[in-house]
């Protein structure tokens, strides 16, 4: 999954749908079925084939008027020009039209387009954080539909400004004369013409992919908080999940697996696919295993740092510190996908509350208040309560006596 540019796409436990079935789903969760989403690529391959269509070697394309070779060349030497000539400008058609520009509209016009249909069926499916989407995406589509029309209107003029020229050098190919400086000017015009049409737009759409990729990483969140092993406490949400390896002590390989924040918890679930029979030291069996290997109240977290470890530091890793009521006092995680420093970000904003402000849907008040209310002392054994109590949990366990405490 690529969370931000320019980070390496996850592995291909991708694209999500349906809505979440799973043991004791969070009460956001349990929805009338999503809206399908709108078919649409997603943020990478996007900006692959905008990439592609601004590297690729021009072309001719059907239909176009081609510049004929003179029939009766002079001498060899200028027949080679005139061709060479003739090949670079019939090469230029399709840019003489600007046929990449107008594809970039077109597809900048699709994924805005999808885009509203797409946050609807993150909201139905249960994700109630980022609550900025909608007006991200209304926004989007506003300022788009004031710069498409001025965007075409200068399409219009280049072309034509283009097509004049175009006119001019072909006659003088025609005629079986070299171009030369009429081409090359040609050439360096039509470039510039594209450039200049781009930076009218650009801006705007790397915007479109930066909000498309949100929706592709939440859309992957889900889909692994639709197919976990575990369950989700009453009014728990998820905010993030990311591909990871745990660097399980004692295991030279780690566990490779899903790491999710929620509103309450660092949760690790495995998640691979092992080896179980070798010929010749080639796999001919392979068991998937899929579990719940830990999970932290957020609150117990100490500290969450990123940082940048192997081969010229281009592994993400999260290094957790945690309470003495943790499972462990520290835990090392290889993230895939995404950087260090942006998960120790998401889990200081959980602990400090901040996500909390771009709810869609308020906590459960009756919930919020059960965890207020709860004791602090065991009815039983009167020791003090020191774990920390999460919203949704029905009882907890005195951790001295072993007695069951109703919430």
């Amino acid at each position: 999954m690529q969370k931000k540019p320019n980070q390496p796409a996850r592995p291909p436990m991708q694209k999500a749908s349906g809505t979440i079935s799973k043991p004791a789903a969070p009460a956001q969760m349990q929805r009338a079925p999503a809206p399908p989403p709108k078919p649409m690529i997603t943020a990478v391959e996007r900006q692959q084939l905008k990439e592609q269509r601004r590297t690729a070697p021009p072309t001719l394309m059907k239909g176009m008027p081609v510049a004929p070779v003179s029939a009766a060349p002079t001498a060899p030497a200028a027949s080679e020009a005139l061709q060479a000539e003739t090949g670079r400008f019939n090469a230029l058609q399709g840019q003489i039209m600007l046929t990449s520009v107008n594809d970039d509209l077109e597809d900048i016009e699709g994924a805005i387009n999808a885009l509203p249909a797409n946050v609807e069926n993150l909201r139905a499916r249960g994700y109630v954080f980022k609550n900025y989407l909608e007006k991200k995406v209304e926004t989007l589509a506003t300022q788009w539909r004031d710069l498409r029309p001025r965007v075409q209107s200068a399409i219009r003029t280049q072309a034509q400004s283009l097509q004049t020229d175009a006119t001019s050098v072909q006659n003088t190919l025609n005629r079986g004369a070299l171009a030369g400086a009429a081409l090359t000017s040609l050439e360096s015009k039509v470039s510039a013409a594209t450039r200049n049409l781009q930076g009218m737009y650009d801006t705007l759409d790397d915007n479109v992919n930066q909000t498309q990729q949100q929706v592709d990483d939440i859309s992957w969140t889900l889909q692994q908080a639709e197919q976990a092993s575990f369950g989700f406490l009453a009014t728990e949400a998820p905010v993030e999940a990311v591909p990871a390896n745990w660097k399980k002590p004692d295991d030279k390989d780690g566990v490779d697996g899903v790491l999710f924040l929620t509103d309450q918890r660092l949760i690790f679930e495995q998640k691979e696919e092992v080896a179980t029979k070798k010929v010749l030291f080639i796999t001919t069996e392979k068991q998937k295993l899929q579990s719940l290997q830990w999970e932290v109240p957020v609150a117990q977290i100490e500290q969450a740092a990123g940082s940048k470890k192997g081969l010229m530091g281009k592994d993400d890793y999260l290094t957790l510190t945690c309470g003495s009521a943790a499972p462990f006092r520290t835990a090392e995680i290889h993230l895939k996908g995404e950087t260090g420093e942006a998960w120790q970000g998401f889990v200081g904003r959980v602990k400090s509350g901040e996500v909390a402000k771009e709810r869609t849907v308020p906590i459960d008040a009756k919930a919020a208040e059960a965890v207020a209310n709860a004791p602090t002392k065991c009815p039983t054994c009167g020791a003090t309560i020191t774990q920390t109590i999460l919203r949704g949990q029905a009882e907890i366990t005195c951790e001295f006596c072993g007695s069951k405490i109703r919430l």
